[in-house]
This record gives C-alpha cells, sequence and structure tokens, in this order.
C-alpha cells in the first residue's frame, strides 16, 4: 500500500481535497505530499482554462464553504436580465435570463454587463456589431443551464432597399421597419419579422388547361405585374401574398377564357386582359396590392385542332390568292381591250406594234434567210401605208 500521495498540480489545475468524502480544502498550484495511512483521501481535479463551474457537487460545496467561494465567481441573473460575458475585455457569450453562472477567478478577468429585456427587445447598433465579431450569436453560445432550451439569443435582421418589414413580437405587430440592420432580444419572446418588396412583382400564370365556351382545350400563359402599396394590411389578410393573388388570377383567367368559344378569343385578344383586370383589380386591393397590368402571353391548341386551324388559314389564304389572281386576269384583260380598240382606229400603229413583235422574235433566231434581198423582204412583210 501506497501510504504516502504526492500531488503535481498545474497551473491552469484546481484541486479539492476529501477526507472521508468531507470537503477539506482547495490546491492550487504546486506539489503537495499527503501521507495517507487510512486511505481516508480522495482528491477531484478541474481545469480553470474551461472558464465555467458545472459541477452540481462543486456549487453545492461553494455555498458552504469559504475557501471554495475564494477561487469561484458567482452571478445571479433576474428572469428579464440577459448577461454578457466578458474575459480580459472579450465577449465569451450571452448568459440566459434567470441563469446562476459559476467562473473560475483565476481564469481570467471576468465581468458580467446585465441588460433589462422586459422594456425594450431592440439591440443598440454597437452591440449588435461586437456580438457579430465576436460570433456569439448562436444557439451553441447561449450559456445556460441544462433545463434551460438552447435558442439563438437575438433575431438578426437585415431589410433590403425598396423593401419594408412588419415586426411582431409574441405575435402582436410591434411596428415596422426600413431598410437597415436590425437585432432584437428573442430570449423570453417570440419575434418574428415579414418583409415585402415594394417594387413590382411579375407574376406567370403558366400552362392553365382551360375549356373555351365551344369545350375546346386551351393552355393558356398569362403574366400580370402587382404592387403591395399596403404591407400591414395585406400582412393582417393574407398568409402569403404572392401565392393568393397567383390563384386570383387563375381563378379570373379561367372565368374570362370559359364563357368565349375559341373563335372569339382569337379575334378579340384584349377581352381576356381587360375582363382578367375587372375581375381581380377590387379584391387585390382590398388586401393591399395594386395590379399594374395584366395580359394573356400565349394561347396554345391542341395537336388537332391546331392541324384544323392551319388547314383553314390556309385555305382562306388560297381563296385569297385566286381573288388576287381572277383580279389581275381582268386587269391585264381590260388593257389589252383599250390597246386593241386604239389599233383599231390607227393602223400605223398597229403597223409599229408588228415591227416591235417582229423584232423580238428575231432577238431569239440565230440566223435569218433574207430573200428577195431587204427591199423585198420590206416590201412583202411590213407595210406602212403613208397617211
Amino acid at each position: 500500500m501506497m501510504y504516502r500521495k504526492k500531488l503535481i498540480i498545474a497551473e491552469n489545475q484546481r484541486v479539492f481535497v476529501f477526507k472521508d468524502q468531507r470537503f477539506e480544502a482547495i490546491l492550487t498550484a504546486g506539489n503537495y505530499l499527503f501521507w495517507d495511512f487510512k486511505q481516508a483521501l480522495s482528491f477531484l481535479t478541474f481545469d480553470i482554462n474551461k472558464n465555467f463551474v458545472a459541477d452540481e457537487n462543486v456549487i453545492r460545496l461553494f455555498h458552504k464553504h469559504d475557501a471554495i467561494a475564494e477561487h469561484i465567481m458567482h452571478w445571479k441573473l433576474a428572469g428579464s436580465e440577459v448577461g454578457l460575458l466578458y474575459l480580459n475585455d472579450m465577449l465569451q457569450g450571452i448568459v440566459a435570463p434567470g441563469e446562476h453562472l459559476y467562473v473560475w477567478k483565476d481564469a481570467g478577468e471576468f465581468r458580467l454587463d446585465t441588460i433589462d429585456i422586459s422594456q425594450s427587445a431592440a439591440l443598440e447598433d454597437s452591440l449588435l456589431q461586437v456580438m457579430k465579431r465576436a460570433g456569439v450569436n448562436a444557439s451553441t453560445r447561449l450559456i445556460r443551464s441544462k433545463n434551460t432550451t438552447a435558442v439563438k439569443p437575438v433575431a438578426d435582421i437585415y431589410i433590403d432597399k425598396q423593401h419594408i418589414g412588419l415586426l411582431y413580437l409574441d405575435g402582436k405587430l410591434e411596428k415596422t421597419l426600413g431598410p437597415g440592420q436590425y437585432g432584437f432580444w428573442q430570449l423570453n419572446r417570440q419575434v418574428d419579422v415579414k418583409i415585402y418588396d415594394q417594387r413590382s412583382l411579375l407574376l406567370d400564370i403558366s400552362g392553365q388547361e382551360i375549356l373555351s365556351k365551344d369545350r375546346v382545350s386551351l393552355r393558356i400563359n398569362l403574366s400580370a405585374s402587382i404592387r403591395i402599396v399596403d404591407p400591414v394590411l395585406a400582412a393582417s389578410l393574407v398568409d402569403k401574398v404572392e401565392d393568393y393573388v397567383y390563384k386570383t388570377l387563375q381563378l379570373a383567367l379561367r372565368e374570362a377564357v370559359g364563357t368565349q368559344t375559341l373563335d372569339d378569343l382569337l379575334n378579340d385578344k384584349l377581352y381576356v386582359n381587360e375582363t382578367v383586370r375587372a375581375l381581380v383589380a377590387d379584391s387585390l386591393q382590398a388586401v393591399g396590392v395594386t395590379l399594374d397590368s395584366v395580359g394573356m402571353k400565349d394561347i396554345i391548341l391542341p395537336g388537332e385542332m391546331k392541324a384544323i386551324l392551319n388547314q383553314v388559314v390556309e385555305a382562306q389564304k388560297a381563296a385569297e390568292a385566286n381573288v388576287i389572281k381572277r383580279r389581275e386576269e381582268t386587269a391585264a384583260t381590260r388593257s389589252l381591250h383599250n390597246t386593241a380598240k386604239v389599233m383599231e382606229n390607227n393602223p400605223t400603229l398597229l403597223r409599229l406594234k408588228e415591227l416591235e413583235a417582229l423584232e423580238k422574235v428575231a432577238e431569239k433566231i440565230d440566223s435569218l434567210t433574207v430573200h428577195n434581198g431587204l427591199e423585198g423582204l420590206m416590201k412583202g412583210v411590213v407595210k406602212i401605208p403613208c397617211v
């Protein structure tokens, strides 16, 4: 048996000495020698670099023995307070409300700043930036007991330009938020922020299969431009604005197309736009949304219907071409008739036309044999009477 016990304690260690399971002393760095003939001594070693004292037995002894209190610092937070724990002026973490905090004094220079979060949930911008740099705004960095739920201490909110935010605390609208960076304590409360884009939003209602009045299956694509002009009203009446607008436009499109035949839709494409606008404008305005524009992009026909319409269009174009051809033929005939009447009363003009025709024929002949000489040809073929 070893009756002599030697301990070497490092600078970062503290050792609790127990005799017959009862606390006797706390040892700091150094070399120690104990005689333990009755084997009554036991030791418990702690690393003070871990900063926090979490052992329940040590905490219980802390409240009984002043010797332990000389090595451990203790704070108790109120239920409406959060703590900012600093070590050597560096932020280490956020202490949850209502917590007991125990740290080793010799681990460094500790400081705990407390904030009453019952009056205001908002953080100052300077504190928010300090927390970001220290990386303490995370559930894993929340300093808490095992009975406290790990949550992210601060709701970090960014509102982009041309957007607006609605802040809700415990389900109640608190205020509106303009563009910028915000932080809100979400310990002891529920923080929600709804963000709305105040610019024009483009919605596409695509691939809608709709039956026309004459029971033709059509696939129609619609496009609409909307703006949220009253975010508070929109948030109070609908859950998701874009989904609500989409379904409203979808129903209006079906109603507009279902009351018209295919020919009506093809002949008056603006009808759908105007009808959809008339059907939805008031209902969207009632939830804080303005409809800037709406337009039908495409009408897609089934394959067999497309083939039939192509045949109809082809037949119409062929008929139009025939009408034009007949019109041109009539004009040409009328011109020939007028020319014949002029030549009938003017033999010289007739002979000039004959010479013109002879010239065109001669252009197409490789060789020409003339009998009786040029004079005979002119006398026998072309006779121009003197007037």
